[in-house]
């Protein structure tokens, strides 16, 4: 067989090698790599690899160019040599369409399919290649930054907040994991970034018990108000000095004590402040061994109270209890497209419905507060106000607050 013959047949197994190998290094993930590490077989030589991806990325594309100009060479040569000047045309044609076919696309979609597979088998090669090439890939990478630099470098330095809600939300598309699973990863993920103050319950709605009162008073207030804990203030309902348990109540009425004030029965309650992250406050929560805190604004006074249960409400949704009252969800879609929410319903959550961002505004958290902002006055029933996160028609208030509103993520014109 001729020689020119075979080198263009090797050629194109190499183009078809560095084609595979491209995208099967560029289509890998993350947590691919990582788990490719920890199980060996090539995958130590596979991150290193790609710890350097603009020294992988040329190399391979040197790689691949110079085989397939080399196959292009050695066709042209063996052209002229049997045919002549007449055949260089369809031998360039017939050329083409090989290297497209076999070099390029089929290559391609099998290292699609196995990516993991491909890029550890190929990756010593790889290495080797990195070592061959360097001087071109050192000279090719200087001339690319220069005129990278000339068109500007937008590229993040790292991997997001937004970019993991973004990988769950497409795995949720792609059926890998379920709506319920998702939702909660993503508040996960959002603990960082919310706050105390989007959560906790307003002191407006906080009850509470006087150090004076005696624990058998205190166990027939706090079993009317379904309380199973409750603060103790001294003079001023916003001065909270303590926090008592029904249940230390009860043990005392059941000894004869029931007279006791609660200022002696009564422990150190555990203060944060409202721009407190709430996953700062589960790791204080769990290091503290406690539950329960008191929510303090910058003047010492009460802001509200946060428990453990809405740091786990925040994962995963309204937890229900056996109740007359009627408990709902704090974000409900409805038919039509639109959203019922709560007042206290973080804005952040708004914000991944919408695809925007999270208004920067330090004393707004929830709708409520954002819905006052907007209005720059108190809301009523049937107020509207448009946003950037989409417009809201105000449906109850109570104690001059958003109570409900329906919401559309559209904007209105």
């Amino acid at each position: 067989m001729n020689a020119s013959i075979i080198g263009v047949a090797a050629c194109l197994v190499f183009s078809a090698l560095f084609s595979s190998v491209e995208t099967a290094f560029t289509s890998l993930t993350l947590f691919q790599i990582e788990a490719m590490k920890k199980r060996g077989r090539g995958g130590a030589i596979v991150e290193r690899l790609a710890r350097k991806p603009d020294e992988l990325i040329s190399t391979i594309l040197i790689g691949n160019n110079v085989v397939n100009i080399t196959a292009s060479a050695l066709a042209t040569r063996y052209a002229l040599e049997r045919w002549g000047d007449w055949a260089l045309g369809i031998v360039t044609g017939v050329l083409t369409l090989v290297v497209l076919i076999f070099g390029e696309v089929a290559p391609k979609r099998i290292a699609i399919a196995h990516n993991e597979s491909v890029a550890a088998a190929l990756a010593p090669l790889l290495l080797v290649c990195t070592y061959l090439f360097r001087p071109f890939v050192i000279v090719v990478n200087a001339l690319s930054s220069l005129i990278t630099r000339l068109f500007g470098d937008s590229r993040p330095d790292s991997l997001s907040m937004e970019t993991m809600v973004q990988m769950m939300s497409i795995a949720e598309h792609m059926g890998i994991i379920d709506y319920a699973k998702s939702r909660m990863v993503k508040n996960v993920f959002r603990l960082g970034a919310t706050t105390v103050q989007a959560m906790m319950t307003h002191r407006m709605d906080v009850f509470s018990l006087d150090a004076s009162t005696s624990a058998e008073d205190a166990c027939r207030l706090a079993s009317d108000a379904a309380f199973s804990r409750v603060p103790v203030y001294e003079g001023e309902s916003e001065n909270i000095v303590g926090l008592v348990s029904v249940r230390d109540a009860v043990v005392e009425v059941l000894a004869g004590r029931g007279e006791r004030p609660l200022s002696e029965i009564m422990a150190e309650p555990l203060f944060v402040l409202p721009n407190k992250s709430v996953g700062d406050l589960f790791a204080l929560f769990k290091k503290r061994k406690d539950t329960f805190a008191v929510v303090i604004d910058e003047y010492g006074g009460l802001a509200g109270l946060v428990t453990m249960r809405d740091v786990v409400e925040e994962i995963v949704g309204e937890i229900y209890e056996d109740s007359g009252e009627e408990s709902r969800e704090k974000i409900e879609k409805r038919a039509d497209g639109s959203y019922l929410v709560s007042g206290d319903a973080p804005l952040a959550v708004l914000a991944e419905i919408s695809g925007g961002e999270t208004p920067s505004l330090p004393y707004v958290q929830t709708v409520a507060g954002y819905v006052a902002w907007a209005l720059d006055r108190i809301p009523v029933p049937g107020d509207s106000a448009d946003t950037e996160l989409g417009s809201f028609i105000v449906t109850v208030v109570e104690a001059n607050r958003v109570e409900t509103a329906v919401y559309r993520p559209e904007r209105k014109d």
